[in-house]
């Protein structure tokens, strides 16, 4: 995921493009004081649930960029436009499962028995964990009653 760009200009995640397509899409609102500012709300153009993880686990570009909770202002100015960030979201996180820290499962789990996706998500849960614990480091577990992806 290291590797994966970030796009700082709020405009890209507009045109967030792979393989050739689009894979955002976005709901636009006038603001109701100023006519020149819209309003943008942009996700990821595939649906939810598990399907959404799947693309979300295998491409870690959305991962960095694409946020439920991404708002995007835009603004009428001198013929041109402008793109601030309105709010970003969380960063997806993905549920953690019994088996990624089940001792008699957790070293079985392996792409031919349950997909690229789930062990990517496994991965991004417990990679960082690990190295932080091997690098001699405190781990700290939060609990909260945020819904996965939910903006705060």
């Amino acid at each position: 995921m290291d590797e994966a760009p970030f796009k700082k200009n709020p405009e890209d995640l507009l045109t967030l493009e792979f393989g050739g397509g689009i894979l955002t899409k976005d709901v636009t609102t006038k603001s109701p004081f100023d006519e020149d500012i819209e309003i943008i709300d942009v996700k990821l153009d595939c649906g939810f649930g598990p399907r959404e993880d799947v693309w979300y686990s295998t491409l870690p570009l959305l991962i960095k960029n694409v946020r439920r909770g991404n708002t995007i202002i835009k603004k009428t100015e001198n013929g041109g436009f402008s793109y601030s960030l309105g709010r970003k979201g969380l960063m997806k996180f993905f549920d953690m499962r019994l088996s990624y820290i089940n001792k008699q499962e957790r070293n079985m789990l392996d792409v031919t028995k349950n997909g690229t996706a789930i062990t990517l998500e496994k991965n991004y849960i417990l990679a960082p964990v690990l190295n932080s614990l091997k690098n001699g480091n405190q781990v700290q577990v939060l609990k909260t009653l945020k819904a996965n992806g939910e903006n705060v």
